[in-house]
């Protein structure tokens, strides 16, 4: 009997069942009409029963993993010693030029506005003398991602000219939902992080909340060399930026630090933070569609469906194997089609072929070379059918 079935067995007890139940246990002699005596006197009891139900109910899914939400879901994260990976702050890189189009002076804590009717807010993190300046986002979450544009002086600025966000370096990410971290909780394995081993580095990247994934490659250079290939929030290749901010943190790169136990790696260990090697797969069909929806509509929502279906692929892809000390990321052509086929007005799917073939594509991982999967130029071919 799974939680939702236990739970539904309370559903039976509302006010109907408490008060009938009551009434039945008075003499037939008696007035038991609504609006009787007796009647009005059991009534407020059995709506308080039935309040207490529906408690006992909620209080019942919210006890465990599979069915519980929100604050309580968190304290059975807790029990496996796990919490909800909180929303960040969006990292960008912009130029700034004065009236001369000499590089601007600005200071750490400076702020400035994107442009809009709804303009994110921007707090100067790192000014540089060549007018780049890394700025950090006051807004959590995924909202400011992929603003890419004209800044604006909040802070009162002299001589200011221009200002450009030219890159979203490090991708912000919002709260951990409750299906991510039900997820995350019930595949908990018994590994111990400790002492450098795969599942101690796991959690010191994902201690900086500015990464999406990592994939652990130990010894893949000698022994005591550790490979960390990372993506960012967005799922995507990190900035160099990003590789940066977490090499820095697990492991500086200047000679007196490689080896010694400054940053987070264990005394010993030679670390190289990288970006994924991204394999561009391009996907052509041909597609069916019923009287209901129009072609292209069913093909433009075709397309954003396989768009979701690589971000959902890209979202494991820091997930070792079940069984299996190895990385392995697969796109089926099985689960293509039936995404395809989900689409309202999509009655088939032919001839779809992944990366010119008629078969699944699976990525490479090994000490060289790891595969992150991007969704290449979309083919789609109207059936004749569709045109009869």
């Amino acid at each position: 009997m799974t939680p939702q079935e236990y739970a539904s067995q309370f559903s039976k007890y509302t006010f109907d069942y408490f008060i009938n139940s009551a009434l039945n246990n008075v003499p037939d002699t008696i007035d038991k009409r609504e609006g009787s005596i007796i009647y009005d006197a059991i009534a407020p009891v059995a709506l308080d029963y039935e309040a207490l139900a529906i408690e006992l109910q909620n209080a019942l899914l919210m006890s465990f993993t599979q069915t519980a939400t929100d604050e309580f879901l968190d304290y059975r994260g807790q029990e496996k010693g796990l919490t909800r990976k909180p929303a960040t702050y969006a990292q960008v890189t912009a130029t700034m030029t004065d009236t001369a189009g000499a590089p601007a002076v600005v200071q750490v804590g400076d702020r400035f506005s994107s442009e809009g009717a709804d303009p994110f807010i921007y707090d100067v993190v790192t000014p540089d003398d060549d007018g780049k300046v890394v700025l950090q986002c006051e807004q959590l979450g995924t909202a400011p991602n992929h603003y890419v544009g004209n800044l604006l002086p909040v802070t009162a600025q002299s001589l200011f000219g221009t200002g450009t966000i030219t890159d979203v370096s490090v991708p912000a990410r919002d709260a951990e939902s409750d299906d991510d971290f039900r997820a995350r909780i019930l595949g908990t394995t018994d590994a111990l992080a400790y002492g450098g081993n795969i599942a101690d580095y796991q959690q010191m990247v994902d201690s900086l909340q500015v990464t999406g994934a990592v994939q652990v490659y130990p010894t893949w250079d000698g022994g005591g060399t550790v490979k960390l290939v990372i993506i960012d929030n967005d799922y995507d290749l990190p900035s160099e930026e990003l590789i940066n901010q977490v090499q820095q943190a697990i492991m500086p790169t200047d000679d007196a630090a490689v080896g010694n136990g400054y940053g987070l790696a264990p005394i010993g260990h030679t670390v190289t933070v990288v970006a994924p090697n991204i394999r561009t797969i391009p996907v052509s069909f041909t597609l069916t569609v019923d009287g209901t929806t129009d072609y292209d509509t069913a093909m433009a929502s075709a397309k954003q469906a396989l768009a979701d279906y690589f971000l959902d692929r890209r979202k494991v892809w820091g997930t070792l194997a079940k069984g299996s000390r190895q990385y392995a990321l697969s796109l089926y052509r099985s689960q293509i089609m039936s995404t395809i086929m989900a689409v309202p007005g999509v009655v088939n799917v032919t001839k779809l072929l992944l990366d010119g073939a008629d078969a699944d594509v699976q990525m490479q991982y090994t000490r060289l070379k790891s595969e992150l999967p991007e969704l290449g130029e979309v083919s789609i071919s109207e059936n004749p059918a569709n045109q009869a």
